[in-house]
């Protein structure tokens, strides 16, 4: 690969780490049972920063320690057991445990029960979507605008 290094110059590397690659996978594997998923993005939007600050150098510095601090407490009940498959090349996930796992499947349901109703559905689309119609109706106000424009133009 050809990257950029910190002193401003381009370089030249290889780089393997098939342990890595699968032990990643493998991590992957278990933090998408254990992680809600706003945490695993907070932590994900954190993770280019933190590579580029070891990367630099910076192990030692005041913000690869805070972020560290985050990622440790955001990742604290990541524990459990990915089984994966290897084949040519490929590192694939073939199985997952975690005793912390968030997914339960008497919660996972839209069946008729007493954790999800159909109806509260509604309303939280429509608050979701709120922003959408919003835009839809600035777009098309601002098209005939537009259009008059262009003419005027010509």
């Amino acid at each position: 690969m050809v990257e950029n290094r910190y002193v401003g110059m381009k370089s030249r590397g290889v780089y393997e780490t098939p342990g890595g690659t699968i032990l990643h996978g493998a991590r992957r594997a278990v933090e998408s049972l254990t992680m809600d998923r706003e945490l695993l993005h907070l932590r994900d939007s954190m993770s280019q920063k933190y590579a580029s600050l070891v990367y630099n150098g910076y192990w030692f510095s005041p913000e690869r320690i805070a972020l560290q601090s985050l990622i440790d407490s955001a990742t604290s009940g990541v524990t459990g057991v990915a089984r994966m498959k290897l084949y040519k090349g490929n590192a694939i996930v073939a199985g997952r445990k975690a005793e912390l796992s968030l997914y339960h499947p008497d919660f996972a349901t839209f069946e008729e029960d007493t954790v999800y109703d159909q109806k509260d559905a509604e309303g939280f689309i429509k608050i979701n979507a709120l922003r959408l119609k919003i835009k839809a109706m600035v777009d098309k106000a601002a098209k005939p605008k537009a259009k008059t424009a262009s003419k005027k133009g010509r």
